[in-house]
């Protein structure tokens, strides 16, 4: 079997961008379904006043209303009557003064042996009259005031007597909006769902059939917005008490399906992770089966491990010092070996001599091997 090119990466920046646009794209397209499924919960839901106008008592409620009005009729009037009362209240002061300086007139022109004349006793008898009739029409108000908050008193008790009565009425009407409202929020549910639902499918089989073509990026994108959407939509409408098993088992799902994934990768490893496991382990000499250290050549009697491999100074290597196949003393897999076509010492376990970049036909994972 032919070593597999690795297909090429292209410059950080195309990668960067690549990276950059997948995630705007996943935002564009969960935008999208957020406008797809904020118009599918513009749907109608249950009407409160229609409910009430269907169960309630409407002559209680029609008794209410009438209460109601006739109570702040009676608060209007009363505070007409107190405006009166005021008005009354400033002449009657006037009035009062304007006897007191009449009556300090006379007493200086008796005092003088003067007589008033008639126009001083007739604006004085005036005054006094003006203040009686003013303290009258005053005391006539107060009776109407005090007639009219009797009236109130009397149509607030008869009003807490009716909203009693509707506040009864009202717990059934409660009860039954509250259950057409779960129905409508269910019905939104299947809507938003049964619209989501397929495409998350068609993201699966995507991701399932095209995770590994050119166009992955879009298929993530498309499905990682598709679960973030359904997702919020689960936890909006459905009761916490069931969404939380919900969220569970379907992260449940995923752990035991990831690690599935990565035991198998391990027991039955493909062509591109095993090649990536033994350069990561030939760049830090150690056999990329067992990671024991591989010592040839100038480092065959150092010591390191996988941190350490980089401070490790590797002292010069002999000219007449040729190279020689290696086979790991620990596991016992050949690690370096002759290369049939130039005869240089290769790696064993890459897939092309470095050389002369004759590819190694035989398999990747060496004998004995899971």
């Amino acid at each position: 079997m032919s070593a597999t090119h690795p297909a090429p990466k292209g410059p950080w920046t195309h990668r960067f961008l690549v990276h950059l646009f997948t995630v705007v794209l996943t935002v564009l397209i969960y935008w999208l379904l957020g406008f797809i499924v904020d118009d599918i919960g513009t749907w109608p839901g249950p009407d409160y006043a229609d409910i009430e106008a269907r169960l309630l008592d409407q002559s209680l409620v029609t008794r209410s209303g009438e209460l109601q009005k006739e109570i702040a009729d009676i608060q209007h009037k009363v505070q007409g009557q107190q405006a009166r009362q005021k008005i009354l209240a400033d002449s009657t002061a006037s009035s009062q003064t304007t006897m007191k300086q009449l009556l300090d007139i006379h007493r200086l022109a008796l005092q003088k042996d003067e007589t008033p004349t008639p126009e001083e006793r007739k604006a004085l008898a005036d005054s006094e009259q003006m203040f009686l009739s003013n303290q009258k029409q005053y005391q006539v108000l107060n009776d109407e005031i005090a007639k009219l908050d009797s009236r109130r008193q009397d149509r607030d008790e008869q009003l807490r007597e009716t909203e009693r009565a509707l506040d009864q009425e009202r717990e059934p009407v409660g009860r039954e909006y509250e259950r057409l409202m779960q129905r409508h929020n269910l019905k939104m549910a299947a809507l938003k769902l049964a619209t989501l639902a397929p495409l998350l499918v068609v993201a699966v089989i995507l991701f399932i059939r095209k995770r590994g073509s050119l166009y992955a990026p879009l298929i993530y994108a498309f499905g990682i917005a598709l679960l973030v959407k359904v997702a919020l939509v689960m936890h909006e409408y459905f009761p916490s008490r069931y969404f939380k098993y919900v969220l569970i088992l379907a992260c449940l799902a995923v752990v035991v399906r990831a690690l599935v994934y990565l035991l198998k990768m391990i027991a039955f490893p493909k062509r591109d992770w095993l090649l990536k496991q033994y350069r990561e382990a030939y760049e830090a000499f150690l056999c990329p089966i067992c990671e024991y250290p591989i010592r040839r050549g100038p480092l065959k009697y150092m010591f390191w491990n996988r941190r350490s491999i980089r401070k490790v100074r590797v002292p010069p290597v002999p000219q007449a010092e040729e190279e020689e196949p290696y086979t790991c003393p620990m596991c016992g897999n050949q690690l370096f070996e002759k290369c049939p076509a130039c005869q240089a010492i290769r790696h064993s376990l890459l897939p092309a001599c470095e050389k002369c970049g004759a590819e190694k036909p035989s398999a990747v994972a060496p004998a004995g091997h899971v």
